[in-house]
């Protein structure tokens, strides 16, 4: 009876994610390299590696409501992972805004980490998003962005749409912002076909400045598709850098929104594009790097 209760217990702990709550995800993503790696080398003041959730009051909320918002899932699990065994997924559902985002028109779970503008950087991540995946536009949908700390929108974001004007929605879309010399029309970096039942590997070289020679250059699976020159941020700010699914204007559909689910991996960051290891990834920095 003693050695069947053990296989029942043990059968249960390999079944269930152990990483499958919001606290768990942020203790565990600081150390887990399968899925993070470089960001112990990112500090805010005296701090390092300090990932967090953007909106701290999903914390304050009943945990059996927000058991499905991030999670650490594995391949073994039939979960799609770039590389190695395992992924982070991100799920938002109709109603998910805790505090400032449900009474300003928002549903977001996002993980960031401060402060990412170093001078001159390298930040990758891998994103997949499943075959049934459905987008909500006219609602706006970002997934991943660089962020300031203070009152100003985000700098570079990247969208799950285009703007009302053209009125095109899914695919992926980079949005600068006019205060850092952008004109706040997205640029359309993948298709909405493109995106869906694959991995798409993003990279990102910028140079952090308020000056004229900055620079913001995006390579998608490889392909150097977007290159901002001046500045990328005002002087003595702060920039952090967000994964996960922020859903903003959602009052604009008539219908309650759709389930939205990403899947995360390879995030990484480095002074380098060697030292990001890409190589894994099936990447040459030397080709990399020679694309202008």
């Amino acid at each position: 009876m003693k050695k069947l209760l053990a296989i029942l217990v043990l059968g249960l702990l390999i079944c269930e994610n152990v990483f499958a709550g919001v606290e768990e995800v942020i203790k565990e993503i600081k150390k887990n390299k399968d899925i993070a790696q470089g960001f112990n080398k990112v500090y805010e003041y005296e701090k390092k590696n300090k990932w967090r959730v953007t909106n701290k009051e999903i914390l304050k909320s009943d945990k059996s409501l927000r058991e499905h918002v991030v999670k650490i899932v594995d391949k073994s699990d039939n979960h799609p992972v770039r590389f190695g065994e395992q992924s982070l997924r991100f799920e938002v559902r109709n109603g998910d805004g805790w505090g400032w985002d449900s009474r300003n028109d928002r549903e977001r779970v996002e993980l960031l980490i401060c402060c990412v503008n170093k001078k001159t950087t390298w930040t990758a991540w891998s994103l997949y998003l499943p075959n049934d995946y459905e987008k909500i536009f006219p609602a706006k949908t970002m997934l991943a962005q660089f962020h300031n700390d203070a009152d100003n929108p985000p700098a570079f974001a990247f969208e799950n749409q285009s703007d009302r004007r053209t009125n095109e929605g899914g695919g992926y879309w980079i949005e600068v912002d006019e205060y850092v010399g952008g004109n706040n029309v997205p640029k359309k970096l993948l298709d909405h076909s493109e995106m869906l039942g694959r991995w798409n590997d993003i990279l990102v070289n910028a140079k952090w400045t308020h000056k004229k020679d900055g620079f913001f250059k995006i390579w998608i699976n490889g392909k150097l598709a977007f290159h901002h020159k001046g500045m990328t941020q005002e002087k003595g700010e702060l920039i952090e850098f967000h994964v996960g699914i922020y859903r903003s204007f959602i009052s604009r559909t008539s219908e309650p929104d759709k389930t939205q689910i990403a899947y995360y991996d390879e995030i990484r960051y480095a002074k380098s594009c060697k030292k990001l290891k890409i190589k894994d990834l099936g990447y040459s920095c030397e080709e990399i790097e020679s694309q202008n």
